[in-house]
């Protein structure tokens, strides 16, 4: 994989990193440090770990620096006034869809008055080059044409979907009125080595292996989406904040790997070696049939494409959960 680093004028950055001991915001905030930036990540610990986060590297030199803080807190500008970051990356977020569904107000608050301090305590600063505020492509809601671009137009209609919707137009509307230096990511379905929640397809399938259990589909197999490597989305994050232009545009980052649940299993079973047992329960409610990107335009304007195969990150996303395993 290309080894990108962040050194704009070749100089190490002060890099803040919300939700950074989460899945992708840990594997964003090690690749970062190991680049001798000064990473500070803050994080409340809600579903990330720090754990995941590794803090020393090389000589023992600490690279990684870490708050435990909630982003709706007056904390945040504290922190953003004592550190004075030239990078941002806002990545905190409560994250998971049947979540929202069950805390609707909770999910809606961090999702979104939490971007709104971020981007708050972002504009009370003079020196940050380049903020990059992490969406979804739930953020389109339901569309029958695809795959998305990045002009289609942002109509979540459930809580998860409205937040990261929300998100967006915030980040554009920051932009917009005080000139902030924001780009916006929308992701597909991200997988890999840190992801060990098991409410998502991947982790589910790996843990069903692992402890040789009847794998549980919530929903009728069927339904379509869209799954990129961590390091990947990493990467393109990486490119995304070096690149000195397009500041209020989204940029789409996803793969070629569409597959249907069903289809997701046949290729875990190909990559593993291993037969999946598995239940089809269909109970989900509210399920978007399909969902995929177009990532041209990161291709054109970035020169980032998806660079890890489907099987590979399979593997690697297994060895990791054996080791977790393990310890």
């Amino acid at each position: 994989m290309e080894n990108l680093e962040l050194n704009m004028n070749k100089k190490k950055k002060n890099i803040i990193i919300t939700g950074g001991a989460g899945f992708i915001g840990s594997n964003l905030a090690n690749e970062l440090a190991k680049q001798d930036n000064k990473v500070i990540v803050i994080d409340d610990l809600s579903s990330g770990k720090k754990d995941n986060l590794t803090l020393r590297h090389g000589s023992g030199q600490a690279k990684i620096k870490f708050y435990k803080a909630d982003v709706r807190s007056k904390r945040i500008a504290e922190i953003f006034k004592k550190e004075k970051p030239q990078i941002v990356f806002h990545l905190a977020a409560r994250p998971l869809v049947q979540d929202a569904y069950k805390n609707p107000y909770e999910v809606i608050e961090v999702n979104v008055m939490g971007t709104v301090n971020v981007l708050e305590a972002c504009r009370r600063q003079k020196n940050i080059e380049s903020i990059i505020v992490v969406s979804s492509d739930k953020a389109y809601g339901k569309a029958k044409d695809l795959p998305y671009k990045e002009e289609h137009p942002l109509q979540g209609d459930h809580p998860y979907d409205f937040s990261k919707s929300a998100t967006d137009l915030l980040a554009k509307t920051y932009f917009t009125t005080y000139g902030l230096p924001i780009k916006i990511t929308r992701f597909s379905n991200v997988y890999g080595p840190g992801d060990a929640n098991f409410s998502r397809i991947i982790p589910d399938i790996i843990e069903s292996v692992i402890k040789n259990k009847e794998l549980q589909i919530r929903s009728d197999g069927k339904m379509i989406r869209e799954y990129t490597y961590v390091k990947d989305i990493v990467l393109g994050c990486i490119k995304l904040a070096n690149h000195n232009a397009n500041f209020g545009e989204a940029f789409n980052f996803g793969s070629e790997n569409v597959l249907n649940v069903l289809d997701m299993i046949k290729k875990s079973e190909d990559a593993l070696g291993k037969k999946i047992n598995y239940k089809i329960l269909n109970i989900a409610k509210n399920e978007i049939p399909a969902q995929y990107l177009d990532w041209s335009k990161a291709k054109n304007v970035l020169g980032w494409k998806p660079e890890v195969t489907l099987e590979y990150g399979i593997k690697e996303t297994y060895n990791w959960f054996v080791k977790k395993y393990e310890k």
